[in-house]
């Protein structure tokens, strides 16, 4: 008996749920090529005969809150009902960042909690995705089972297929990529380095338009100098984005190894929305492949990162790199809706 069907259990509709499991599973919801036919849902199903009929189940962040007692009652069914069992990793979660550590401190040593759930849970799956080579290592290595890389991508539609075919006019809009929850009063996160000292003089002088999704901390007493944008949903956060028309789009990393597991979707949202990528550049940075012209080391100085951000925004520099990025986004099947991308998958998850 052929089968089409696929559960997907997200598990708290966070951006890496829809980044990695809902969105791509979406261009299934209409016929498809590969016979695949997903159901999006938080319902556990119990039903054997129902069951007998699925490809596979995926359950994202097996360790969360619920899902364990899921994944026990699944793995008991699988052999009997003939589906695949599959989970899949995001985040290096046992070896987390400062602020994640500061904000989890009342739960004791967290990462050790994390760890043992996983080594408990894992060897359960038939299959064990994640998003970086770095991290496929570290499950290896810290929780012994092996694992599959399937790398996150975007969707042009989704930023509104814009791209840009011509070099920005006036004082280039300048977006900061993610959302301010690994950046406190007290620690700067992922702004260590040259970033803040920068931002603060270029808003002052008024030579960059900057737009952040939050309100910074570390922008006190700029107030009115910026543009604040209000938390949007994940599910909104792409047209939100294109709807400002950003000239660059900012992500800064620390150098950590909670950092160095993360994927390059930043880089792939900035090709999407037609914007210059300029990021962090570190011994194991995920954005370490793309050309140096467009990467800002932690230990420099805020006159460096001005002379990059200076050579960018030159005409001919600036759409070599909008083209460099475009691209190579077109050559490796990053789009959701790219075939190779939806074949290689299927092959992956179901």
């Amino acid at each position: 008996m052929s089968k089409f069907h696929v559960i997907v259990h997200p598990s708290d509709m966070a951006q890496s749920d829809w980044v990695r499991l809902i969105l791509p599973m979406m261009e299934f919801m209409r016929a498809n090529e590969f016979q695949v036919f997903p159901s999006i849902t938080h319902m556990t199903c119990t039903s054997r005969e129902a069951l007998k009929k699925v490809r596979s189940v995926i359950i994202p962040r097996p360790t969360a809150s619920g899902k364990m007692e899921a994944v026990m009652m699944y793995a008991k069914l699988k052999k009997e009902c003939g589906f695949k069992l599959v989970t899949d990793i995001d985040d290096l979660q046992w070896d987390l960042s400062p602020i994640i550590k500061a904000d989890a401190k009342g739960l004791g040593d967290v990462e050790g909690i994390v760890a043992g759930r996983y080594k408990q849970i894992l060897p359960l799956f038939d299959t064990v995705v994640c998003s970086t080579r770095y991290l496929a290592n570290r499950i290896k290595s810290d929780l012994g089972v092996n694992a599959v890389v399937s790398p996150n991508g975007v969707s042009k539609s989704l930023f509104g297929a814009h791209k840009t075919t011509s070099p920005f006019q006036g004082v280039p809009k300048v977006m900061y990529a993610g959302a301010l929850g690994h950046c406190t009063p007290d620690n700067l996160g992922d702004f260590e380095g040259p970033w803040v000292p920068w931002l603060r003089k270029r808003i002052e002088e008024g030579t960059i338009d900057f737009y952040v999704f939050g309100t910074p901390s570390f922008l006190e007493g700029l107030e009115g100098k910026y543009t604040t944008i209000p938390y949007t949903s994940v599910m909104q956060f792409p047209s939100v984005a294109a709807s400002y028309r950003p000239d660059f789009y900012l992500a800064p990393l620390t150098n950590i190894n909670f950092n160095k597991a993360k994927s390059d979707l930043k880089l792939k949202e900035a090709a999407a929305l037609g914007a210059v990528f300029l990021g962090s550049d570190f011994a194991g940075s995920p954005y370490g492949y793309i050309p140096k012209e467009q990467l800002v080391n932690q230990s420099g100085t805020d006159e460096e990162l001005d002379a990059k951000f200076n050579a960018l925004c030159n005409p001919e520099n600036y759409m070599k790199a909008i083209e460099w990025q475009y691209q190579s986004m077109e050559e490796k099947h990053w789009l959701y809706e790219d075939p190779e991308f939806q074949k290689r998958y299927v092959n992956t998850y179901c």
